[in-house]
């Protein structure tokens, strides 16, 4: 393939990406968990290059979010995430991926920061129009490699 057609299918598998992240966000029944989204994003060589699931939760009292990275590059490679919600903007510590997974917690509650979570204020999450959460992997020189939205659970 030559390059504009490896541009053009990044552009189209990126597009497909979108609309069934679109649709799987969509809630079905009590079972599920809420606050969930994810997207796919594609390099200029039509190969998924990271995806990215949020979810969120807002208890009284308690605010509370997971941002997860897959297919990230490089393998075993450093990286940060940052949420931002009605409460401001909160970035974790560098963690190094195990192969091309990270997963980073967020929550006010102090138990679970002391198990490694990165505290947020207790009234971080707010409903509002549009996400309430966007969370964001961020690479070890601190670009914004995958970004997503979340309408988050409130209990």
């Amino acid at each position: 393939m030559n390059k504009l057609q490896l541009a053009l299918r990044g552009i189209v598998l990126a597009g497909c990406s979108a609309v069934l992240a679109a649709c799987s966000s969509e809630l079905s029944g009590p079972s599920d968990s809420g606050g969930v989204t994810g997207v796919a994003v594609a390099d200029s060589g039509g190969r998924v290059a990271a995806s990215l699931r949020v979810r969120c939760e807002r208890r009284s009292g308690r605010s509370q979010i997971s941002v997860d990275g897959n297919n990230l590059t490089p393998r075993n490679g450093t990286f940060s995430a940052r949420v931002r919600a009605a409460g401001g903007t909160v970035t974790s510590a560098s963690r190094r991926a195990v192969g091309d997974e990270a997963e980073f917690d967020f929550d006010s509650n102090p138990n679970d920061v002391a198990a490694g979570g990165t505290r947020l204020p207790a009234n971080f999450i707010e409903a509002g129009s549009g996400p309430d959460v966007i969370g964001e992997i961020l690479n070890a020189e601190g670009l914004v490699i995958a970004s997503q939205g979340a309408e988050c659970t409130f209990r």
